[in-house]
């Protein structure tokens, strides 16, 4: 038995497995068998249809003018398959494996064998999910209100394609409905189409027009969001940038601000080193072009000797430091516009068992750690904190971060919530239910550098929300 054939004598014993009343009543073997047969022998028509309803697919969204050939291709093949389906059905009731009338009933109702995919212009194509790069809400309202507009238009039209499969087993035969039934789809396909197309053309005359890769990723999900299947993301990509803009330029420290003692760019990275000729204390390189709330950051980070580092973010500089003035053995007081008060990502790789690198550290408050790496937190800022939930084990989680190598670090901050994810790995998640908490306000991003170490960051890309 061929591939083709074999699908088709699945799909109608699907149809008996369903029991009387929702398959075929009393189907005999030599029923099913003429049923596989006529599969088969459609098979290359229902491939047609589908190529004919996939072409018509992206036609209001690329090219509205095709919108009638296409329409017409669809009918042709419409007529085709329903044609080559009446012909079948009428060689099968001339033999001994005829139909009962309730049979037949039962055959139409569950679209036939042979039938046309459930992919076109009318229900839309499943597969990625509704997965458009960049998208901002305004895109998407439009969007979902084309997918609800046309709801009652893809219902007509599926309507039609039923009356279609229908009028292909009336008995006695009846062409000309055959051929009427296939012009009703048309006027249905057409009437889909061309209102996505109206809708289409306006958002592209707009300020909130898409743009060639969301057009893209909007047809290859059907024109719709209706009718998706349930899908996986996109495999990690760390490179990815589409939505993001880069805080550093990759050879000078052009919109950072710190002691220059200490921090440098070095083969395309920036470099803050703290040595015992020229140690820093705990110090910071501020970046001062953009403040933030919600964002995903994604950076490469390395450390080199037995100190640590840190990303800040939602942070303030300025502020007073809770353990008295900061001090370093290079040049005594320094300057709290170079220190920074929030949350930060820590990064301690070479501390002993790596304890700390991935948690969520508030630098300068009373909070100090609030997630340790492997924990899910909740909190009311200064309040009592609870865990939650356990990610993963600690010491196996730190097992991931990587010692004097480049590691992939990425933040999440979402209203009350923030992520931190280390080689792909979500280490620390927690969520500060308190909006006046330090750890939920706008402020700007840093690079910490503390006790003798070397610390490297490169490719620092923010995508930034508000």
């Amino acid at each position: 038995m061929t591939k083709l054939a074999c699908l088709a004598a699945l799909a109608v014993l699907s149809l008996c497995a369903q029991g009387p009343g929702r398959g075929i009543p009393d189907l005999t073997d030599r029923q099913t068998a003429a049923l596989t047969q006529m599969n088969t022998d459609l098979a290359p028509l229902t491939q047609a249809l589908n190529a004919a309803r996939t072409a018509l697919i992206p036609a209001p969204f690329t090219d509205s003018a095709s919108i009638p050939a296409k329409a017409e291709a669809v009918r042709g093949t419409e007529l085709a398959l329903a044609n080559a389906r009446a012909d079948a059905f009428t060689r099968i009731q001339a033999s001994d494996a005829k139909f009962a009338p309730n049979q037949v009933v039962a055959l139409a109702a569950g679209g036939g064998a042979g039938r046309g995919g459930r992919g076109g212009a009318g229900t839309g194509a499943g597969g990625r999910g509704n997965l458009i790069p960049g998208i901002r809400t305004a895109q998407t309202n439009v969007l979902i209100q084309m997918t609800t507009g046309v709801a009652p238009l893809t219902a007509a039209l599926n309507a039609a394609r039923a009356a279609l499969t229908a009028a292909a087993y009336a008995e006695p035969r009846n062409d000309a409905d055959i051929r009427a039934k296939a012009d009703a789809v048309k006027t249905a396909e057409l009437a889909v189409a061309n209102f996505r197309a109206n809708l289409f053309t306006k958002l592209q005359g707009s300020a909130d027009k898409l743009n060639p890769e969301q057009v893209e990723a909007f047809v290859g999900i059907g024109g719709s969001f209706s009718g998706l299947n349930f899908s996986q993301p996109d495999p990690l990509n760390f490179a990815d940038h589409q939505g993001y803009v880069s805080l550093f330029d990759g050879v000078s420290l052009s919109g950072w601000d710190g002691n220059p003692k200490f921090w440098r760019v070095e083969d395309g990275a920036i470099v803050g080193e703290s040595t015992p000729q020229n140690p820093s204390g705990n110090t910071y390189l501020v970046y001062r072009r953009m403040e933030a709330r919600d964002f995903t950051l994604k950076f490469e980070i390395k450390i080199e000797g037995a100190g640590g580092s840190g990303l800040q973010y939602r942070s303030k500089t300025g502020l007073p430091w809770l353990s008295g003035t900061p001090n370093n053995a290079s040049g005594g007081g320094v300057n709290l516009n170079w220190m920074m008060t929030g949350p930060q990502a820590d990064f301690w790789p070479t501390n002993g068992a790596d304890t700390y690198s991935g948690q969520f550290y508030s630098e300068n408050t009373p909070m100090r750690i609030l997630a340790w790496r492997g924990q899910v937190v909740e909190g009311y800022g200064l309040g009592a904190k609870r865990l939650m939930g356990n990610i993963g084990d600690r010491a196996a989680l730190g097992a991931l971060v990587k010692k004097n190598d480049w590691n992939e670090y990425a933040i999440i901050a979402r209203g009350d919530t923030c992520m931190h994810i280390l080689n792909g790995q979500l280490m620390a998640v927690m969520v500060d239910d308190d909006p006046n908490s330090s750890n939920n306000q706008s402020g700007l991003f840093g690079i910490e550098i503390e006790a003798i170490t070397k610390v490297s960051v490169r490719n620092i890309w923010v995508k930034k929300l508000n």
